[in-house]
């Protein structure tokens, strides 16, 4: 059955209306790197450009005919790349929409985000899908706030760090003072700010930039100045911020898992979330260099997490939600499993996933690590393939090994990669070998 993929990263239902310039850049170039899910005969509805050598390129990997595609970027989306509810109701886009669609008869509507625009836009082009009357009233927003988080894993008793809620400075004051006793540390997390952006860790001592925020910082308590820092962590679109005891991670991980229109629930993936310290010392933050599917969490960690994932995933479908939803944790460095946060839609190993599937076979995690390597500084995909032909790197479709250049970035200089290797050991020698190479 065709399908019609909507690419609304970073719409302001998942980050807020106000974005980030990091923010809308990301959003922009994750368009890029969602063109990996499509198959023939699907319309994609992006928010920026798709280039003609890397939808090219994900056909002749994926071994099917790209012209099948057709590829739809709204006018009015906006120069930073932003596909609001606005634009995919647009006059312009359904008609362009309805005239391509009336070739086949059965469609079925997949969106990054799902979202009340969507929902109404498939009601526009008599496309029928169950988990559109939950949007339509907005619902995917309680999977993807770190409030309602909190409040919907308590009620399936899932295991999160000490916190609460706060709606102003003084509460924010009181949160700080009664929580950084237990670790230390505590972490202040705007409601709706995703990758990490709206986070800041505050800590009675100095330490080197920790997992999960922007910014790491030392504070003396005694002058802590909660209407400054509520002031700083807050939005105008946003007055709600999270406080929590911050613990350090043994293990950074997410499960992911996809609610399917009849309800049914299957796991798709998990997988570890890997940082590195800036070569700048003076930076406060951990760099994101990617993910490592399947996670390295042994047998009776990855069970434990699941049991207690499979609850708030169940409850999710029992709310109404349909599509995908991924939920991060950690291990502790004193053995705690702990949730961090959910998110209802594509997650950054969702593309990673459908790859290995589609070059794989569905139980690839039994047998192969799948690991992506940001901003490898090559300059363009072109440049990239050449490179990795010369060198030997290329993904090799026989031997099932091998680097695959997911999308450039000509204005970084860089290219996201996907690296797939039959262990642990093979993936770190190839990534070594990007890394060394350039």
């Amino acid at each position: 059955m065709p399908r019609i993929l909507i690419m609304n990263a970073g719409s302001a239902q998942m980050s807020g209306a106000d974005l980030t310039v990091t923010q809308l850049s990301l959003a922009a170039k994750s368009a890029w790197r969602s063109v990996w899910f499509a198959q023939p005969g699907d319309v994609i509805i992006s928010p920026v450009a798709i280039p003609i050598d890397l939808l090219d390129h994900v056909g002749a990997t994926l071994k099917f005919d790209p012209s099948t595609v057709l590829v739809l970027v709204p006018e009015n989306a906006g120069k930073m790349g932003i596909l609001s509810d606005f634009t995919l109701q647009s006059k312009t886009v359904v008609e362009q929409i309805s005239r391509h669609i009336r070739q086949k008869a059965h469609w079925t509507l997949c969106a990054c985000y799902s979202t009340e625009g969507v929902a109404r836009l498939a009601a526009m082009l008599g496309i029928s899908q169950n988990g559109d009357d939950f949007a339509l009233q907005r619902g995917p927003d309680l999977l993807n706030r770190k409030s309602h988080f909190r409040q919907l894993a308590a009620s399936v008793a899932l295991p999160i760090p000490s916190g609460c809620v706060t709606t102003n400075s003084d509460e924010l004051f009181r949160a700080v003072t009664s929580l950084r006793s237990e670790t230390g540390s505590v972490i202040v997390k705007l409601d709706n700010g995703a990758g990490g952006v709206g986070n800041v860790i505050f800590t009675g001592k100095e330490t080197a930039p920790l997992p999960g925020a922007r910014e790491t910082r030392r504070l003396l308590w005694s002058s802590f100045d909660p209407d400054a820092l509520w002031s700083e962590v807050t939005t105008p679109s946003c007055k709600t911020v999270v406080v929590e005891s911050y613990h350090l991670a043994r293990s950074l991980f997410y499960l992911e898992f996809e609610i399917e229109e009849n309800g049914s629930i299957v796991f798709v993936n998990s997988g570890n979330i890997r940082l590195r310290r800036s070569e700048n010392p003076s930076e406060r933050a951990l760099v994101w260099t990617g993910l490592e599917l399947p996670s390295d969490l042994s047998d009776e960690q990855l069970s434990t997490a699941y049991a207690y994932a499979y609850r708030f995933v169940e409850l999710a479908r029992t709310l109404g939600y349909r599509g995908m939803i991924n939920i991060d944790a950690i291990f502790s460095t004193d053995r705690q499993l702990l949730f961090n946060e959910a998110n209802g839609r594509w997650g950054g190993g969702s593309v990673l996933h459908s790859i290995a599937d589609r070059l794989l076979g569905p139980d690839y995690s039994h047998s192969y690590v799948i690991s992506s390597v940001r901003n490898v500084r090559l300059n363009s995909l072109q440049t990239a393939l050449d490179c990795f032909v010369d060198e030997g790197l290329l993904f090799d479709r026989i031997q099932k090994e091998g680097v695959i250049p997911l999308a450039g970035d000509q204005e970084a200089g860089t290219v996201e990669c996907l690296v797939i290797a039959r262990d642990r050991l093979v993936a770190r020698n190839l990534e070594h070998r990007l890394s060394t190479m350039l």
